[in-house]
């Protein structure tokens, strides 16, 4: 019997890198998965590349869209026939320095990584507590542990995100409901993409990483299914850093350095 065998998993932003390792990795361990993303093509890619079978099933939805999110749990279970995890991944990221940043963007980076994720845990959490127990992991970020320049709204989002990971642990933990988070540090995808173009932004990421490297989407998607399986049993409220080491010693380093003036 594998970690997740025969369990139902729900993951949003199913169709980026991340999302799509996750979901790899899940069905590996036993799970049928549910993927939710806002884009469509990318949802038949990833579908396509995980591999035909019936234990996968798509599910289009527009997390900035309140009723589409509150939705999205019950879609799952009349599909599925119930729903034992959550995985919070989708999320956007405004580059902007504080002053540049309109109050839209503000909003729509925490609607899609903050309030999305509570609109879904509320929405998911009664039916996991009546069939006796379930999952649900956070996919946060270091720079919810950390501040960073030009990421106000990205690093505010997943700083409450890392909050209401622990809110949820201590207000549902004793009706079954274990909830922790994966905060990743630099992982290279098309999102970051813009950060591997340039020698000076790789060598930074090195500089400031211990292991002096970046992460790959394989290495979030391990810790995810640690934390959904029997093995992490007693493990609840708690954030798992996978940078390498870089909050360990954060000092202030950037991961936009602003070039020096002469």
């Amino acid at each position: 019997m594998t970690s997740a065998d025969g369990e139902i998993a729900l993951v949003t932003g199913a169709g980026g890198a991340i999302g799509t390792e996750i979901c790899r990795a899940l069905r590996a361990a036993g799970a049928r998965i549910a993927l939710a993303d806002v884009d469509e093509a990318s949802l038949e890619w990833t579908t396509a590349e995980l591999g035909p079978g019936d234990d996968l099933a798509s599910f289009a939805a527009d997390l900035a869209d309140d009723r589409q999110t509150a939705e999205l749990p019950g879609r799952v279970r009349e599909h599925f026939g119930g729903l034992d995890i959550l995985v919070n991944n989708a999320g956007v990221r405004e580059v902007l320095p504080l002053l540049d940043l309109t109050p839209e963007q503000w909003r729509r980076t925490l609607d899609i990584d903050l309030v999305a994720s509570f609109t879904l845990a509320r929405a998911a959490i009664p039916g996991m507590i009546a069939q006796g127990g379930g999952k649900i992991v956070n996919i946060a970020s270091m720079a919810g542990l950390a501040a960073f320049r030009d990421r106000a709204a990205y690093s505010s989002a997943k700083a409450g995100l890392i909050m209401l990971t622990k809110v949820i642990a201590v207000e549902c933990g004793d009706q079954g409901i274990r909830c922790n988070a994966v905060a990743p540090g630099v992982v290279e995808t098309p999102m970051t993409s813009s950060f591997f173009h340039s020698a000076g932004m790789t060598a930074s990421i090195r500089a400031n990483t211990p292991m002096r490297r970046w992460c790959c989407p394989a290495e979030i998607a391990e810790p995810v299914v640690f934390l959904c399986g029997p093995q992490a049993r007693f493990v609840n409220g708690t954030v798992i850093p996978v940078d390498g080491g870089w909050t360990a010693g954060y000092y202030g380093a950037e991961l936009s350095p602003r070039p020096k003036e002469a």
